[in-house]
């Protein structure tokens, strides 16, 4: 049976447990009901029985060159060369009456394949070569237990002088600052780096040819020298980094143990240095330190500023004044409570920057997985700020007018204005600051001054988004475009108060077209149409 597409597979069963039935799961898929009843019937025979990441056993039939199986063996002892022509021929006289084809496959499963010419090592020029790969381990860490971490290699391919490093993930981002790291070990970079067909580095092979990542070849070109993917299935064309990896785990890590991450690979750096340079190499004779001296002038000098490895994205202040990075919290001043703000992550710090990207907060990076918030203390300070609702309307205001009468409607109307006020700037996170203005228009229009009816417009009128987050170096241009919105200039709120006294008492609610339900409670609806100006804010109501 033909592999089914997992899309038809998932089509095919959210629409039956919602009771669809299989002529229409057929007509909406435009596949037939004969494939709809067999994705149910392997699907239920699947949870039933459980399933396997292993792949079925092949089941193997009975065949008709059962009965001639000495015979075939003892032509192919005779004649290793034989084609399946000829042995057809000959089957023919033993009174075999199938077909060719039958022969030919099954001739294919028989003889020995011929065995692939060994691989003629050869020595490249200093500074010429190097070559990469990685390796998984798992290590038995005496604090967290067994840990798979991938080992990244890098190997000079004339002084075979290596570097190694142990890593938690195997992206391109680690694998450009490994790289990096390599060059500030020897100093420079060869000319040209072997590679497997890894993800990071080659996409894809088109007509016998790799079809570059971009964004690897654009951290090449930085560090001017040229990537050279071999052909897939081949990793003896890169011996000299294959190799050396029998030599980590037989030296480095054999018969240790270690506490974390860090543990190893400080215990890395150092072998590398009184170790893997010092030892006497198989196939040179010599120690790799000391044929260093004859490469190092040869690589390729590293550039005066590193390629930029940080990762960018964006994140909405929560109202404890933290930020997520990572499942790890890092504190900014509580004056950027839900600002829409730009986080920078490096290896070893976090740097956040507001809205101007002007940096805002500084923290040294935490180990992954931590997950008690990262505080500077400056940025709590002892006793609770009077000015946050200030800094509420003053955020609203930012939004443009439509915001700036709606929060003057809710704090005439809420008790607990400093909670909608929050509420409502939060919804920046979910969705676009142009769909929330054109929320708080219609909220206005019907006079419905509550967090949750903007929160129900939004729901019905516009679709959530999730904060984008990027590598690349376009952030302060999509940073631009998603404060498109907050560049209106602010209003006094006097203003908008003064209309919403003058016009409140003699305006009745109109009907909503879409059928919206507000509910208000009666004591506000009696303050709202009273015709009162609201009295001065007072910081002490505010929740």
């Amino acid at each position: 049976m033909p592999h089914e597409p997992e899309e038809i597979v998932n089509g095919v069963i959210t629409r039956h447990e919602r009771g669809l039935s299989q002529r229409d799961i057929a007509r909406e898929l435009g596949i037939t009901r004969k494939r709809v009843r067999g994705i149910l019937k392997r699907i239920g025979k699947q949870r039933a029985q459980g399933h396997s990441a292993l792949p079925a056993a092949p089941q193997k039939r009975a065949s008709t060159l059962d009965a001639h199986a000495d015979f075939i063996t003892a032509q192919l002892a005779l004649y290793p060369d034989i084609t399946a022509v000829r042995l057809h021929e000959e089957l023919g006289k033993k009174g075999f009456t199938g077909g060719y084809t039958i022969v030919k496959e099954h001739l294919r499963t028989v003889r020995p394949r011929p065995k692939r010419a060994p691989v003629e090592r050869f020595e490249t020029a200093p500074g010429e070569q190097g070559q990469q790969d990685w390796s998984p381990y798992t290590v038995p860490f005496t604090i967290t237990g067994p840990v798979k971490v991938r080992g990244f290699s890098f190997v000079l391919g004339y002084s075979r002088r290596q570097y190694i490093h142990f890593c938690e993930r195997e992206d391109l981002l680690t694998l450009i600052r490994q790289h990096i790291a390599a060059g500030e070990r020897f100093g420079g970079l060869p000319r040209t780096v072997l590679y497997d067909n890894q993800k990071a580095v080659v996409l894809r092979w088109e007509a016998g040819r790799p079809l570059y990542n971009p964004r690897f070849l654009a951290f090449a070109s930085h560090y001017g020298f040229r990537p050279h993917a071999l052909p897939p299935r081949r990793p003896e064309l890169k011996g000299k980094v294959e190799r050396p990896f029998q030599y980590v785990e037989g030296n480095c890590l054999n018969a240790r143990s270690f506490s974390d991450l860090a543990q190893l690979n400080a215990h890395a750096e150092e072998w590398m240095n009184t170790t893997s340079d010092r030892h006497k190499h198989d196939t040179t004779g010599e120690r790799p330190i000391d044929r260093f001296a004859h490469e190092a002038g040869a690589l390729v000098p590293l550039p005066t500023h590193p390629y930029d490895t940080a990762e960018v994205g964006y994140r909405v202040v929560a109202l404890d004044g933290l930020v997520t990075w990572e499942q790890t919290p890092y504190s900014v001043p509580l004056c950027h409570v839900l600002e829409l703000i730009v986080v920078r992550a490096t290896e070893q710090e976090i740097v956040l920057y507001g809205k101007d990207l002007t940096e805002i907060a500084r923290h040294e990076r935490a180990p992954r997985g931590h997950r008690v918030p990262v505080v500077t203390p400056a940025h709590r300070p002892d006793k609770k700020p009077r000015q946050d609702l200030d800094a509420l309307l003053l955020r609203m205001g930012e939004l443009g007018e439509a915001a700036a009468l709606f929060a003057a409607g809710l704090c005439k109307q809420q008790r607990y204005r400093g909670s909608h006020l929050a509420q409502t700037l939060a919804l920046v996170e979910r969705y676009d600051a142009d769909d929330l203005v054109r929320a708080l228009e219609r909220a206005v229009r019907y006079r419905a001054f509550d967090a949750q009816v903007v929160v129900r417009l939004l729901e019905t009128s516009a679709k959530p988004r999730p904060l984008p987050d990027t590598c690349e170096d376009k952030a302060r241009k999509r940073l631009d475009e998603a404060h498109k919105a907050l560049l209106v200039r602010p209003r006094a709120l006097d203003a908008y108060a003064a209309v919403l006294c003058a016009d409140n008492a003699e305006k009745p609610l109109p009907q909503d077209p879409d059928n919206l339900v507000i509910e208000q409670r009666g004591d506000a609806h009696a303050a709202g149409s009273g015709g009162a100006c609201p009295r001065a804010l007072d910081d002490s109501e505010d929740e």
